[in-house]
């Protein structure tokens, strides 16, 4: 069984507020214990396709997809409440055939196997794991998964938030727009494989001999980013920041993509704190930490690999 290619499943069910932020249809359960959705890519929001080449490409697409499968199938079958506020432990990601995968023509199947589902009595969750497989219309695989994601009650989360900072209250993506400081010196879009000034994430860009560095500036009013209200950082957000950083230390930007990500998030990234990203690249990976005040609250590593023809061959 699966869903039509242009039914979106609800949105509360992938916990955004915005239509054309909703990646995936219904799921269904497939045999073995597995649960099957759809990629929905028609009319989802530009931000997926500001890029040079295919959208398919695009390894925050791929993973918020296989985020709202696995989401949407936990809420709809496993008994995991809605009332929930998640926060990412891990996330590994990597495109298994590139080449094929950006010439798809038409959606992705995601197959997902919960390796762990431990629920407390209210249907919060202890501890969420699974793998993902995603396949194109010949069931070819092409993109794999593993991510690891906690909650807490929405009642509890401001009480834990304001437990770590001390008692203080964090500040809101909402209350923080005016601000405009903090993108200053704002990298150009072709410094890190984007086209619109909206979606660059980095600003003042520092080339090393060691590596590159900068400082996380997003755009707080954009809705792909921010789809609702935040009170820290978004993993989305950061994994952007760290995509870009990778590709701006490249030599063409425009020309590789990022085909693997692995990601673990240690704090809460806070909004009102500097963060500055440093990327090191070895041999295939470019690792990249985000710090602030001394303190790294996220790590990552990315595998680049020539866009075209010769994608999935190291540079």
């Amino acid at each position: 069984m699966s869903a039509t290619t242009d039914a979106r499943v609800r949105r509360d069910l992938v916990h955004r507020a915005n239509d054309q932020e909703v990646l995936v249809s219904p799921p269904w359960r497939q045999g073995g214990g597995e649960y099957g959705s759809t990629t929905v890519t028609t009319g989802i929001s530009p931000y997926y396709r500001d890029h040079p080449g295919s959208h398919w490409l695009d390894a925050l697409l791929l993973i918020e997809a296989c985020r709202q499968a696995a989401l949407s199938a936990a809420h709809e079958f496993a008994g995991l409440s809605r009332d929930i506020a998640f926060f990412f432990n891990s996330i590994d990601m990597e495109i298994t055939d590139p080449a094929t995968l950006a010439g798809v023509d038409g959606e992705l199947t995601i197959v997902t196997a919960f390796e762990q589902l431990r629920l407390r009595s209210d249907g919060t969750p202890k501890q969420i794991a699974y793998t993902q497989r995603g396949t194109d219309g010949s069931g070819r695989t092409v993109v794999r998964t593993s991510m690891a994601v906690q909650g807490v009650p929405k009642g509890r989360y401001q009480e834990l938030r304001a437990y770590q900072r001390d008692g203080l209250v964090p500040p809101t993506t909402a209350g923080l727009r005016p601000e405009a400081g903090r993108r200053a010196g704002l990298s150009t879009p072709q410094s890190v494989a984007r086209t619109q000034t909206a979606n660059v994430a980095l600003a003042r860009l520092r080339a090393g001999a060691d590596g590159v560095s900068a400082a996380l500036a997003p755009d707080f009013a954009n809705a792909s980013l921010f789809d609702h209200d935040y009170d820290h950082y978004p993993a989305m957000v950061l994994i952007e920041a760290g995509r870009q950083l990778a590709l701006a230390g490249s030599r063409r930007p425009a020309e590789h993509v990022v085909t693997a990500v692995r990601a673990t998030f240690e704090h809460f990234a806070e909004l009102d704190r500097e963060t500055r990203i440093v990327a090191s690249h070895d041999e295939r990976w470019v690792d990249v930490e985000c710090a602030q005040d001394g303190l790294v609250v996220t790590r990552m590593s990315f595998g680049l690999a020539p866009a075209g023809p010769d994608a999935g061959e190291v540079p």
